[in-house]
């Protein structure tokens, strides 16, 4: 049996450090970056179409909740403190 070395690295990060090794241009460093933004992007998309499904959500629901904003809309510290004194005097 061959010995294998052991890394902190996985398979794919072992991969690419494998590819760079050889000496990329600045063009083909270019590729590789679009190229791995793609790949990140389909499983992405690959696990929102997952979940979609397992929650029986339709492709326009998915759409239209992308497109939402979710966030909690906080008031300033002013605005709460100027509530808090209104509230004191009665008002």
């Amino acid at each position: 049996m061959e010995g294998t070395l052991q890394t902190p690295f996985n398979p794919a990060q072992v991969e690419i450090l494998k590819l760079f090794s050889q000496g990329l241009t600045e063009e083909q460093t270019e590729d590789l970056r679009k190229i791995l933004i793609a790949f990140r992007f389909k499983l992405l998309d690959e696990q929102v179409e997952l979940v979609a499904k397992e929650k029986g959500l339709t492709l326009e629901q998915v759409n239209k909740a992308s497109q939402g904003h979710f966030r909690t809309t906080y008031r300033s510290k002013k605005q709460a403190n100027l509530s808090q004194a209104g509230h004191e005097s009665g008002h």
